[in-house]
Protein backbone atom coordinates (compact mmCIF):
# COMPACT_ATOMS: atom_id res chain seq x y z
CA UNK A 1 0.00 0.00 0.00
CA UNK A 2 0.99 3.55 -0.87
CA UNK A 3 0.79 5.82 2.27
CA UNK A 4 0.92 9.73 2.23
CA UNK A 5 2.80 11.49 5.18
CA UNK A 6 4.07 15.39 5.94
CA UNK A 7 6.76 16.81 8.33
CA UNK A 8 8.38 19.88 8.24
CA UNK A 9 11.69 21.53 9.90
CA UNK A 10 12.21 25.58 8.89
CA UNK A 11 16.06 24.88 8.39
CA UNK A 12 18.94 22.48 9.64
CA UNK A 13 18.02 22.84 12.92
CA UNK A 14 15.67 19.89 13.32
CA UNK A 15 17.22 18.22 10.64
CA UNK A 16 18.73 15.11 12.02
CA UNK A 17 15.69 14.41 14.51
CA UNK A 18 13.76 14.68 10.94
CA UNK A 19 15.89 12.15 9.42
CA UNK A 20 16.15 10.02 12.63
CA UNK A 21 12.62 10.16 12.45
CA UNK A 22 11.74 9.12 8.90
CA UNK A 23 14.37 6.25 9.39
CA UNK A 24 12.28 4.74 12.10
CA UNK A 25 8.83 5.30 10.07
CA UNK A 26 10.85 3.09 7.16
CA UNK A 27 12.37 0.32 9.51
CA UNK A 28 9.13 -0.79 11.04
CA UNK A 29 6.81 -0.40 7.84
CA UNK A 30 8.23 -2.64 5.48
CA UNK A 31 5.58 -3.60 3.72
CA UNK A 32 4.46 0.02 2.89
CA UNK A 33 5.26 2.98 0.36
CA UNK A 34 5.51 6.26 1.77
CA UNK A 35 5.14 9.57 -0.39
CA UNK A 36 6.77 12.13 2.86
CA UNK A 37 6.03 15.43 2.08
CA UNK A 38 8.34 17.71 3.44
CA UNK A 39 7.59 21.03 4.27
CA UNK A 40 10.54 23.83 4.92
CA UNK A 41 12.09 26.75 4.82
CA UNK A 42 15.86 26.36 3.97
CA UNK A 43 17.64 23.62 3.84
CA UNK A 44 21.14 22.81 1.63
CA UNK A 45 21.19 20.65 -1.46
CA UNK A 46 22.95 18.50 0.15
CA UNK A 47 20.52 17.70 3.17
CA UNK A 48 18.00 17.38 0.81
CA UNK A 49 20.37 14.92 -1.30
CA UNK A 50 20.99 12.65 1.90
CA UNK A 51 17.33 12.96 2.97
CA UNK A 52 16.38 11.88 -0.42
CA UNK A 53 18.62 8.80 -0.77
CA UNK A 54 17.71 7.38 2.93
CA UNK A 55 14.04 7.34 1.27
CA UNK A 56 14.90 5.74 -1.38
CA UNK A 57 17.28 3.06 -0.32
CA UNK A 58 13.75 1.89 1.13
CA UNK A 59 11.83 2.38 -1.70
CA UNK A 60 9.68 5.72 -0.63
CA UNK A 61 9.60 8.97 -2.86
CA UNK A 62 10.02 12.82 -1.01
CA UNK A 63 8.66 15.68 -2.12
CA UNK A 64 9.85 18.79 -1.06
CA UNK A 65 7.28 22.03 -0.66
CA UNK A 66 9.33 25.10 0.18
CA UNK A 67 7.89 27.20 2.16
CA UNK A 68 8.63 31.24 1.69
CA UNK A 69 8.39 33.76 5.25
CA UNK A 70 5.49 35.71 3.44
CA UNK A 71 3.18 32.50 3.93
CA UNK A 72 3.79 32.79 7.39
CA UNK A 73 4.43 36.73 8.07
CA UNK A 74 2.67 37.97 11.36
CA UNK A 75 2.38 34.54 12.78
CA UNK A 76 2.59 34.86 16.40
CA UNK A 77 5.64 32.96 17.39
CA UNK A 78 8.10 32.43 20.46
CA UNK A 79 11.34 31.90 21.43
CA UNK A 80 11.30 28.12 21.56
CA UNK A 81 9.15 27.78 18.49
CA UNK A 82 9.54 29.42 14.78
CA UNK A 83 7.29 29.90 12.04
CA UNK A 84 7.87 26.00 11.09
CA UNK A 85 5.12 24.87 13.90
CA UNK A 86 2.82 26.43 11.56
CA UNK A 87 3.55 24.32 8.24
CA UNK A 88 1.45 21.58 9.83
CA UNK A 89 -1.81 23.80 8.80
CA UNK A 90 0.02 24.33 5.24
CA UNK A 91 0.56 20.40 4.67
CA UNK A 92 -2.93 18.86 3.63
CA UNK A 93 -3.49 22.22 1.92
CA UNK A 94 -0.24 21.79 -0.35
CA UNK A 95 0.58 18.36 -0.64
CA UNK A 96 0.12 17.32 -3.57
CA UNK A 97 -2.02 13.72 -3.64
CA UNK A 98 -5.36 11.71 -4.72
CA UNK A 99 -5.31 9.90 -1.65
CA UNK A 100 -7.82 10.50 1.23
CA UNK A 101 -5.57 11.32 4.19
CA UNK A 102 -2.40 12.64 5.03
CA UNK A 103 -0.56 11.60 8.42
CA UNK A 104 1.29 14.64 9.50
CA UNK A 105 4.45 13.73 12.41
CA UNK A 106 6.96 16.06 14.27
CA UNK A 107 10.57 15.72 13.57
CA UNK A 108 10.77 14.94 17.54
CA UNK A 109 9.25 11.90 17.18
CA UNK A 110 10.17 8.07 16.73
CA UNK A 111 8.13 5.81 14.94
CA UNK A 112 8.52 2.23 16.98
CA UNK A 113 5.74 0.14 15.14
CA UNK A 114 3.35 -0.11 12.02
CA UNK A 115 1.63 3.08 11.44
CA UNK A 116 -0.52 0.87 8.58
CA UNK A 117 -3.74 0.06 11.06
CA UNK A 118 -3.78 4.40 11.58
CA UNK A 119 -4.30 4.75 8.10
CA UNK A 120 -7.22 1.94 7.58
CA UNK A 121 -8.67 3.48 10.60
CA UNK A 122 -12.51 4.70 9.76
CA UNK A 123 -12.12 8.11 10.07
CA UNK A 124 -16.05 8.72 9.06
CA UNK A 125 -16.40 12.24 8.12
CA UNK A 126 -13.96 14.06 10.35
CA UNK A 127 -11.37 16.26 9.42
CA UNK A 128 -8.87 14.89 11.45
CA UNK A 129 -7.36 12.36 13.91
CA UNK A 130 -5.57 13.36 17.32
CA UNK A 131 -4.39 11.85 20.44
CA UNK A 132 -6.05 14.10 23.50
CA UNK A 133 -3.48 16.55 25.35
CA UNK A 134 -2.25 15.67 29.02
CA UNK A 135 -2.60 18.81 29.94
CA UNK A 136 -4.39 21.67 27.29
CA UNK A 137 -3.24 25.10 29.57
CA UNK A 138 -6.62 27.14 29.81
CA UNK A 139 -8.40 26.34 27.21
CA UNK A 140 -11.52 28.30 27.99
CA UNK A 141 -9.52 31.13 26.70
CA UNK A 142 -10.30 30.04 23.22
CA UNK A 143 -14.12 29.75 24.04
CA UNK A 144 -13.71 25.81 24.90
CA UNK A 145 -15.39 24.48 28.09
CA UNK A 146 -12.43 23.75 30.28
CA UNK A 147 -13.56 19.99 30.65
CA UNK A 148 -13.94 19.59 27.02
CA UNK A 149 -10.96 17.01 24.78
CA UNK A 150 -8.33 19.16 23.35
CA UNK A 151 -5.54 17.24 21.02
CA UNK A 152 -2.14 17.60 20.81
CA UNK A 153 -1.17 18.39 17.07
CA UNK A 154 2.28 16.85 17.24
CA UNK A 155 0.40 13.77 15.29
CA UNK A 156 -1.95 14.46 13.39
CA UNK A 157 -4.02 12.00 10.59
CA UNK A 158 -5.68 14.13 8.19
CA UNK A 159 -8.59 13.56 6.23
CA UNK A 160 -7.62 15.34 2.76
CA UNK A 161 -11.47 14.85 0.85
CA UNK A 162 -13.26 16.54 4.09
CA UNK A 163 -10.59 19.10 4.16
CA UNK A 164 -10.58 20.36 0.72
CA UNK A 165 -14.40 20.19 0.86
CA UNK A 166 -14.60 22.85 3.76
CA UNK A 167 -11.82 25.38 3.01
CA UNK A 168 -10.50 24.48 6.28
CA UNK A 169 -7.24 25.82 5.16
CA UNK A 170 -8.26 29.55 4.29
CA UNK A 171 -10.61 29.82 7.94
CA UNK A 172 -7.47 28.37 10.15
CA UNK A 173 -5.61 31.16 8.26
CA UNK A 174 -7.55 33.75 8.92
CA UNK A 175 -8.24 32.05 12.51
CA UNK A 176 -4.62 32.97 13.27
CA UNK A 177 -4.48 36.42 11.75
CA UNK A 178 -7.11 37.38 13.60
CA UNK A 179 -6.29 35.49 17.55
CA UNK A 180 -2.61 36.51 17.17
CA UNK A 181 -1.27 36.16 20.21
CA UNK A 182 -4.16 34.49 21.99
CA UNK A 183 -3.11 30.99 20.49
CA UNK A 184 -0.51 31.03 22.98
CA UNK A 185 0.10 27.24 22.16
CA UNK A 186 0.01 28.42 18.01
CA UNK A 187 -1.02 26.47 15.35
CA UNK A 188 -2.49 23.79 17.66
CA UNK A 189 -4.86 26.45 19.66
CA UNK A 190 -5.56 27.19 15.88
CA UNK A 191 -6.58 23.60 15.00
CA UNK A 192 -8.09 22.85 18.18
CA UNK A 193 -10.15 26.35 18.26
CA UNK A 194 -11.21 24.53 14.88
CA UNK A 195 -11.83 20.77 15.35
CA UNK A 196 -12.16 19.78 18.91
CA UNK A 197 -15.10 18.78 18.91
CA UNK A 198 -14.83 17.19 15.60
CA UNK A 199 -11.77 15.19 15.63
CA UNK A 200 -11.73 11.40 16.46
CA UNK A 201 -9.67 10.83 19.52
CA UNK A 202 -7.11 7.84 19.39
CA UNK A 203 -5.71 5.51 21.31
CA UNK A 204 -2.47 7.27 23.55
CA UNK A 205 -0.07 5.09 21.85
CA UNK A 206 -0.44 7.03 18.37
CA UNK A 207 1.11 10.19 20.30
CA UNK A 208 3.13 8.82 23.58
CA UNK A 209 4.10 12.21 25.22
CA UNK A 210 6.06 13.61 28.19
CA UNK A 211 3.86 14.55 30.45
CA UNK A 212 2.40 11.04 30.51
CA UNK A 213 5.43 10.19 33.30
CA UNK A 214 4.74 13.40 35.25
CA UNK A 215 0.96 12.85 36.34
CA UNK A 216 -0.65 10.11 38.18
CA UNK A 217 -1.90 6.81 36.99
CA UNK A 218 -5.12 7.54 37.55
CA UNK A 219 -5.32 10.75 35.97
CA UNK A 220 -4.12 9.44 32.80
CA UNK A 221 -6.48 6.62 33.02
CA UNK A 222 -10.09 9.02 33.70
CA UNK A 223 -8.52 10.96 30.59
CA UNK A 224 -8.15 8.08 28.17
CA UNK A 225 -10.27 5.61 29.27
CA UNK A 226 -7.13 3.19 29.22
CA UNK A 227 -5.61 1.18 31.81
CA UNK A 228 -1.95 3.07 32.90
CA UNK A 229 -0.02 0.47 32.43
CA UNK A 230 -1.46 0.30 28.47
CA UNK A 231 -0.80 4.13 28.19
CA UNK A 232 2.70 3.84 29.37
CA UNK A 233 3.80 0.83 27.55
CA UNK A 234 4.61 0.00 24.18
CA UNK A 235 3.68 2.96 22.07
CA UNK A 236 3.62 3.19 18.50
CA UNK A 237 4.93 6.76 17.94
CA UNK A 238 6.95 8.35 20.95
CA UNK A 239 7.04 11.78 21.08
CA UNK A 240 9.18 13.97 23.00
CA UNK A 241 7.42 17.23 23.46
CA UNK A 242 9.18 19.31 25.49
CA UNK A 243 12.34 21.15 25.16
CA UNK A 244 14.52 18.83 26.55
CA UNK A 245 14.90 16.43 24.00
CA UNK A 246 16.75 13.16 23.77
CA UNK A 247 19.37 14.10 22.36
CA UNK A 248 20.30 16.75 24.67
CA UNK A 249 22.40 15.09 27.87
CA UNK A 250 20.19 16.16 30.63
CA UNK A 251 16.90 14.35 28.78
CA UNK A 252 16.13 12.10 31.56
CA UNK A 253 12.98 10.63 29.25
CA UNK A 254 12.53 6.53 30.15
CA UNK A 255 12.52 5.96 26.45
CA UNK A 256 15.50 8.07 25.56
CA UNK A 257 17.34 4.86 24.51
CA UNK A 258 14.64 4.16 21.98
CA UNK A 259 15.80 7.47 20.01
CA UNK A 260 19.35 6.90 20.38
CA UNK A 261 19.14 3.01 18.85
CA UNK A 262 18.01 4.96 15.53
CA UNK A 263 20.35 7.76 16.06
CA UNK A 264 23.47 5.59 15.86
CA UNK A 265 22.14 4.21 12.38
CA UNK A 266 22.63 7.23 11.05
CA UNK A 267 25.50 9.25 9.69
CA UNK A 268 24.65 11.62 12.40
CA UNK A 269 25.85 9.73 15.51
CA UNK A 270 27.67 12.71 17.06
CA UNK A 271 24.75 15.00 17.09
CA UNK A 272 23.82 13.37 20.63
CA UNK A 273 25.14 16.11 23.06
CA UNK A 274 28.34 15.98 25.15
CA UNK A 275 28.16 15.93 28.31
CA UNK A 276 30.25 18.78 31.01
CA UNK A 277 30.59 17.75 34.77
CA UNK A 278 27.69 20.68 35.44
CA UNK A 279 25.15 18.46 33.19
CA UNK A 280 26.08 15.75 35.21
CA UNK A 281 25.38 17.20 38.48
CA UNK A 282 22.09 18.84 37.64
CA UNK A 283 20.75 15.20 35.31
CA UNK A 284 22.08 13.21 38.64
CA UNK A 285 19.73 16.10 40.51
CA UNK A 286 16.59 15.55 38.17
CA UNK A 287 16.88 11.78 38.53
CA UNK A 288 16.40 11.85 42.17
CA UNK A 289 13.87 14.12 42.08
CA UNK A 290 11.81 12.27 39.64
CA UNK A 291 11.98 9.30 41.34
CA UNK A 292 10.94 11.18 44.54
CA UNK A 293 7.92 12.71 41.91
CA UNK A 294 7.10 9.13 41.20
CA UNK A 295 7.06 7.63 44.82
CA UNK A 296 4.78 10.52 45.87
CA UNK A 297 2.26 9.52 43.03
Amino acid sequence: MRYQVATATYDGAYYVPMYTMLLSLFQNNVSAVFDVHILYNTLTTEQKNILQDLALSYGHNVKWIKMDDDATSGFYTSAYLNVATYYRIFAPHLAVTDADRLLFLDADIIVNGSVEPLFAMDMQDAPLCAVKEVAPYKIDRLGIAPDADYFNAGVVLYNLKNWQANNYHSTLLANIKRMHNRYWLFDQDALNHMFYDKAIYLHPKWNHQNIFYSVSNDYLEQLYKYPAHEVLNNPVIIHYNTQLKPWHYLSTHPLKNVFTSYLQQTPFTLFQQKATLGMIIKKLRNRIKHKIQKIRR
